[in-house]
C-alpha cells in the first residue's frame, strides 16, 4: 500500500478497523449493551457469611456438643454424625453397584475369551481339512481382484461396496438417527473408602472429630439481648471471638484466640485454662469467620463468563 501523507501513521484506528479480531466494544459499552458480559462479581452480605461458633451444616449456634474437624471446621456433633450416617448409606449402595459391575465385566470377558477360542479352533479345523474359511477366501479374492477394481475406478466406475457407502453416508449425513453417536454404557466409578468432608472434600471419619468447649458470653455482657444470637468468647482472655484467627487444642478441648495461644500457651505447651500438656499436632487453626465488611475476609463472589478478546 502507498503512504498517504495527510494521515498520521501513529493515529489510533477506528473500532471497525482494528486488527487481530479484537473486541471492538469498550467495557462500558459491553456492559450496557450485552448485559451479563465477562466475569460477574457480586458483594456478599453478612447474611451469606457464617459467624463464629455456628455449625457449618445446620448453620445454627453450637450451644452443646461442639466438635472440630481436622480442617478446622466447627460442627454440632448431632449434625455431623447424621451426615456421616447418611453418606455411609450412600457409599454402601455405591459399592454394591460397583461390585455388580465388576461381576458383569468378568462374565463378559470370559464370554469373549470363549468365543475367541472357538474361532481359533474352527479356523484350525478348517485349515487342517483343506477348507478355506470365509475370512481366508475373502483375502484370496481381494488379492487378485484389487487390480481389476482399481482399473475400473480409474475409468470412472463406482466400485465402492455397501459398507463403504454406509461409511460415506455416515460422514456426510451425521444428523440422521442411524448415525447418532452413542455415549456408551454409563460406568460406575470406583467408590471412595470413606465419606468426604462437606467442606474440605478429604476423607473424614467419626474418630477424626475432636470435642471442644465453646465459651458463651455472659448475658450481662455488651451486645447481649433478647432474641440476639449467642456470642462466644476466648476461654483465656474472655474477649469476644468474631473474625479473629482462633485455635482449638484438641487434647484439652480449649478454644482461644490465636494471639492468646501464641502469648501464653505455645512457649511451654501447657494449656493455661486446664493445665494439661499438649503437642503441636493437637493444635488446630479454626476456619476463619467473616462478616459483611471487607476487612473480615473475602466478601466478593465471582462467576466466570466467556468474553470476546
Amino acid at each position: 500500500s502507498f503512504f498517504r501523507p495527510h494521515l498520521n501513521p501513529t493515529m489510533v484506528r477506528r473500532k471497525s478497523q482494528k486488527q487481530n479480531n479484537h473486541n471492538p466494544l469498550t467495557y462500558q459499552e459491553a456492559r450496557s449493551t450485552l448485559g451479563h458480559y465477562g466475569t460477574q462479581k457480586s458483594r456478599v452480605g453478612a447474611d451469606s457469611q457464617l459467624p463464629f461458633g455456628h455449625c457449618a451444616l445446620s448453620l445454627n449456634p453450637i450451644t452443646r456438643d461442639a466438635v472440630v474437624s481436622p480442617s478446622g471446621t466447627l460442627y454440632q456433633k448431632e449434625s455431623i454424625v447424621e451426615y456421616l450416617v447418611r453418606e455411609n448409606e450412600k457409599l454402601k449402595e455405591w459399592r454394591q453397584s460397583y461390585e455388580r459391575q465388576q461381576v458383569e465385566d468378568e462374565e463378559k470377558e470370559k464370554e469373549e475369551e470363549g468365543k475367541k477360542k472357538m474361532r481359533e479352533i474352527e479356523s484350525f479345523s478348517a485349515k487342517d481339512g483343506g477348507v478355506l474359511t470365509s475370512a481366508d477366501a475373502s483375502a484370496h479374492v481381494s488379492k487378485h481382484a484389487s487390480g481389476r477394481l482399481g482399473s475400473l475406478k480409474g475409468m470412472g466406475y463406482d466400485v465402492s461396496g455397501r459398507e463403504e457407502k454406509r461409511a460415506g453416508l455416515k460422514r456426510t449425513s451425521y444428523w440422521l438417527s442411524d448415525w447418532t453417536p452413542d455415549a456408551g454404557e454409563e460406568r460406575v466409578k470406583t467408590p471412595p473408602k470413606r465419606p468426604s468432608s462437606p467442606f474440605s472434600g478429604r476423607e473424614i471419619r467419626l474418630k477424626d472429630l475432636k470435642a471442644v468447649t465453646l465459651c458463651l458470653e455472659e448475658e450481662s455482657g455488651p451486645g447481649a439481648g433478647a432474641g440476639s444470637a449467642p456470642a462466644f468468647v476466648c476461654a483465656l482472655s474472655r474477649k469476644r471471638m468474631t473474625t479473629q484467627p482462633c485455635v482449638a487444642i484438641t487434647r484439652t478441648g480449649t478454644v482461644m484466640l490465636k494471639a492468646s495461644y501464641e502469648e501464653f500457651a505455645r512457649g511451654d505447651m501447657v494449656d493455661p485454662v486446664t493445665g494439661g500438656k499438649f503437642k503441636e499436632k493437637d493444635v488446630v487453626e479454626l476456619r476463619k469467620a467473616a462478616t459483611g465488611y471487607a476487612a473480615s475476609g473475602k466478601v466478593e463472589a465471582e462467576v466466570y463468563r466467556p468474553t470476546m478478546s
